[in-house]
């Protein structure tokens, strides 16, 4: 291991981790080839979203090895935000990147996120240009998925671009300030504003391991991103009600002109199907408005975003409890 600089920046690598521990020997490699030349110090932060494989074994031999690697591990599955979360907190680097564990965002592409910093950029952000080794449909179902979260969004959010980032420590600080228990992090940087710029760069397919994104996890982010981050989709049902309100009286007024003329058409079907239709929609607004009131259900609560149940050197002063306020 190579000696820590005096007065270098330091920078540190936030690594969310999920059942991967065959991605953890060629990770370390990796990063050893790619930060080893780069005039910075680095710390390592793995964060274990509850593995049940030996992923924690082989992140804590690393620890013994090298005291630049960092692990906490929590009580429970407690999502990838959460460990994002969780990150954002422990690191100390005056910049702070993410990487997930699997490698399919490719390590290489750290030197250019760490060049666009010393330009001066706040937030660094990966933007995907190709992502060989999905299937088509999760392809078309993630694209599709950014373009109904940006079109939702309050805030200009880019599109292909994932949690793959750089973000100086000013912006963390700012982050930790917001306390809210729902939390979709690209829309949370997006609406902190700073410099930003987007960097494109090739996903890699997976190697090992499986992806923990299935279709009805796809689904539900989402619906999650959409509604943790902006009100659009309670203004849109809004406006669709003014529209089918304005809609069904002029169908009135026309009904009323035919049945004067005496030339008014049965009608049953179309009944039968607005009915239909009305009651679809209403379940629909009522799902919605759901979802927003249990989120506000589960703020709160006021619950600990996450619980560390374990960690390897991290100081006492660093083991972030996971409780709402960040300080």
């Amino acid at each position: 291991m190579a000696e820590e600089g005096a007065g270098r920046e330091l920078v540190s690598l936030i690594i969310p981790a999920r059942n991967e521990v065959e991605s953890i020997g060629r990770l370390e490699q990796e990063l050893a080839a790619v930060t080893g030349s780069l005039p910075y110090d680095f710390e390592f932060i793995v964060i274990d979203n509850a593995s049940t494989d030996g992923t924690g074994e082989r992140v804590k031999e690393l620890c013994k090895r090298d005291p630049r690697w960092r692990y906490a591990r929590f009580s429970r599955d407690f999502t990838v935000e959460m460990s994002l979360t969780a990150g954002y907190r422990l690191a100390q680097g005056d910049a702070i990147i993410v990487l997930y564990s699997d490698l399919q965002d490719p390590p290489d592409v750290i030197p250019r996120m760490l060049e666009k910093w010393k330009e001066g950029h706040d937030v660094v952000y990966g933007v995907r240009t190709v992502r060989p080794g999905d299937p088509a449909w999760r392809n078309l179902a993630v694209r599709v998925a950014y373009k109904l979260i940006a079109l939702m969004s309050d805030v200009p959010i880019p599109e292909n671009a994932g949690d793959f980032r750089l973000i100086t420590r000013q912006v963390r600080d700012a982050l930790n300030a917001c306390g809210e228990t729902n939390r979709y992090l690209r829309g949370m940087i997006a609406w902190l504003g700073f410099r930003q710029v987007g960097i494109p760069y090739e996903r890699r397919p997976r190697e090992a391991g499986v992806s923990k994104a299935p279709f009805w996890e796809t689904l539900v982010f989402t619906l999650k991103a959409m509604t943790s981050f902006s009100m659009r989709p309670l203004r849109f049902f809004t406006l669709f009600g003014f529209l089918m309100l304005f809609l069904s009286g002029l169908a009135i007024l026309v009904y009323g002109v035919l049945w004067f003329l005496g030339s008014a058409p049965p009608g049953i079907t179309t009944l039968i199907t607005l009915a239909f239709a009305g009651i679809g929609l209403n379940s629909l607004g009522i799902g919605i408005l759901g979802e927003y009131i249990g989120r506000t259900y589960a703020e709160v609560k006021r619950r600990p975003l996450y619980i560390i149940q374990e960690s390897v050197n991290l100081p006492a002063a660093r083991r972030d409890t996971g409780g709402q306020d960040p300080g």
